[in-house]
């Protein structure tokens, strides 16, 4: 794939904004977001720990002779090192961050409460609501609670459709790929470790105000290998439904209410249903990919 300068394809889209071509800008905005996705997905992926640090590592002079911000620089080193160790990067090393669109400087970081959001960038003067918050990950975005709930019915009967016509040796034979080897069984098992721990979560932003949610690896898998593929899809529909009724009959206000995630922060039950639903729709793409290699 032919390298792209991403810098002078934001510097056009930047242009075009400045001179009231909107449409133009969107669409070089889509070039650059686009260019950066297919590069993701076809190139080498890491996939342990180790291997990830040491590339964050071999890029951290890259980013100091960029002069960029120094308290990003030391987060960044820190964050690194909790990896290399084995271990999440809490809340804590990576707080709330905001990055003024017009200048691009870091303009806050710090938790909520600890770092106030100035009126105005300290190096260019615009104003906070040009400020770009930078979420942890895009499915923390909240989507519409309909959308969400829409989403999270629709999963159990893809489910059911991907395995459609399949023995259970096929369900576990495994296929390289971007994640790792994977078998369509140890997928369909990790959503229903996923969906388990979400359940769990919803009934505990139903019965408190601001609860304490616990943060787990999502590629840690529970006890779903002992089941069969049929076993996980059925559990998986059964929780799922289960969820779904009692989310329905939440009041409106459940949906707004902030518990507090290790890794995340404060994080809404909206978010939190957002979450997974995307994490879903992510992983459809992976099982996929291995259905068709079967």
């Amino acid at each position: 794939m032919t390298d792209l300068d991403l810098a002078a394809l934001y510097r056009l889209s930047r242009a075009a904004s400045d001179l009231g071509h909107y449409n133009l800008s969107k669409l070089l905005n889509v070039a650059a977001v686009s260019y950066v996705n297919r590069a993701a997905w076809t190139d080498l992926q890491l996939t342990t720990d180790r291997a990830l640090a040491d590339a964050v590592a071999a890029l951290e002079p890259q980013l100091r002779e960029a002069q960029l911000d120094q308290h990003l620089l030391t987060a960044l080193q820190h964050a690194r090192e909790t990896v290399a160790a084995g271990q999440l990067v809490s809340y804590e090393e990576a707080p709330i961050i905001y990055v003024c669109r017009v200048c691009g400087a870091v303009v806050a970081f710090g938790a909520v409460g600890q770092t106030p959001l100035p009126e105005q960038c300290p190096t260019c003067g615009a104003g906070q609501l040009v400020f770009q918050f930078i979420p942890a990950t895009f499915y923390l975005e909240s989507a519409p609670v309909p959308i969400v709930m829409a989403q999270l019915a629709r999963t159990p009967n893809w489910l059911e459709a991907i395995f459609s016509g399949l023995t259970e040796d096929q369900a576990a034979r495994r296929v390289d790929g971007h994640e790792g080897e994977w078998s369509l069984h140890e997928a369909a098992g990790h959503l229903l470790d996923t969906q388990e721990l979400i359940a769990q979560r919803a009934q505990l932003f139903l019965e408190h105000e601001s609860p304490n949610l616990n943060a787990k690896a999502m590629w840690q898998s529970i006890e779903s290998a002992r089941w069969s593929a049929a076993d996980i899809v059925s559990k998986f529909r059964l929780s799922r439904e289960a969820m779904l009724i009692q989310l329905r009959s939440a009041p409106a206000e459940c949906w707004g209410r902030s518990g507090q995630h290790v890794e995340f922060g404060p994080v809404t039950l909206q978010q939190q249903c957002t979450y997974f639903a995307k994490h879903e729709h992510w992983h459809m793409a992976q099982m996929t990919r291995i259905r068709q290699a079967l």
